[in-house]
């Protein structure tokens, strides 16, 4: 396949992965304010992303995860990377904007870095330094105002800036204490499946379980959507690196980001606010400093 079409296929699906990442946040608030327990709902999204990764990863690799090995593992990432942070979310979208939330989980990459520089794993560098100033700056704007005209505070986007530090822990975790990981798709998959198993019982417990099709609606079919949505953004993950390098990929955070404001504002009329677009701004100078400093140092380290 020639260079050229190689990258406009990158491109394309690139921009593809962009928009239904985008919208998935929008697509969560929608079933959020349908009355949907949070833990219901990260519960089902878990369990159909987990079957369907599961199954992938068994074409791949003819094999499927070994809890016997890796079991302390996929409990860890699979709690304080999937469940807590994934009830987090459902939580918080309901009470913010479909578009912050969007922004909100681009500092993933930003929160990575600082975890690792505290446990002195990564080294000092100026340039991401300030790309981590940039990114925490950006941050406490809108956790300070959201995307609201009100200046009033809303706690609620506290609780969804713990999302990327969570997700940011699972992150720093595989690197650091996994030293044979499995095939990608198996680890996700397994991951998704311990959410589920966790979930659970914390479901049945509190009475918070929302039974699929009981009887079927548009909200039932969203929260399957979502699941689909949430494993379909992983196999792109592995083809869009396999394709055109981790360097092209990292530019999924801005169109996420972009396309997640846009159906805030077609499907629920969220407006831009001046503090908002500077926040954005600013997480997005942050995303390019820490982003490109540690490609660049991997590139001249070959």
């Amino acid at each position: 396949m020639k260079i050229a079409s190689i990258f406009s296929l990158a491109l394309y699906l690139l921009l593809l992965l962009g928009t239904i990442r985008g919208g998935a946040t929008s697509l969560a608030k929608f079933v959020a304010i349908n009355d949907v327990p949070a833990i219901s709902y990260a519960m089902w999204q878990a369990l159909i992303a987990a079957l369907l990764l599961l199954a992938a990863g068994f074409l791949k690799t003819r094999r499927f995860p070994s809890f016997r090995q890796a079991g302390i593992h996929y409990l860890f990432c699979g709690t304080v990377g999937a469940s807590v942070p994934n009830v987090l979310f459902f939580i918080a979208i309901e009470k913010i904007n479909a578009g912050a939330m969007a922004v909100i989980l681009t500092l993933g990459p930003i929160f990575t870095y600082a975890l690792l520089l505290g446990l002195s794993r990564e080294t000092i560098k100026p340039r991401r330094l300030i790309g981590l100033a940039f990114g925490f700056f950006g941050g406490s704007i809108i956790a300070l105002s959201g995307n609201e005209s009100t200046t009033s505070f809303n706690s609620f986007y506290l609780i969804a800036l713990l999302c990327p530090i969570l997700y940011a822990s699972m992150s720093v975790y595989v690197s650091c204490r996994i030293s044979s990981p499995e095939h990608p798709l198996l680890m996700a998959g397994a991951t998704q499946l311990v959410s589920f198993a966790v979930l659970l019982p914390v479901g049945l417990a509190t009475q918070q379980v929302h039974l699929l099709w009981v009887p079927p609606d548009l909200t039932d079919g969203l929260i399957v959507l979502h699941g689909i949505i949430g494993a379909t953004a992983y196999a792109l993950l592995f083809k869009i690196i396999d394709l055109a390098g981790p360097v092209f990929y990292s530019f999924s955070s801005y169109i996420i980001a972009i396309t997640g404001v846009i159906w805030g504002m077609l499907l629920f009329g969220e407006q831009l606010t001046l503090a908002f677009i500077v926040a954005t701004l600013a997480i997005f100078c942050g995303l390019y400093l820490v982003n490109t400093t540690q490609q660049s140092v991997k590139s001249a380290s070959h």
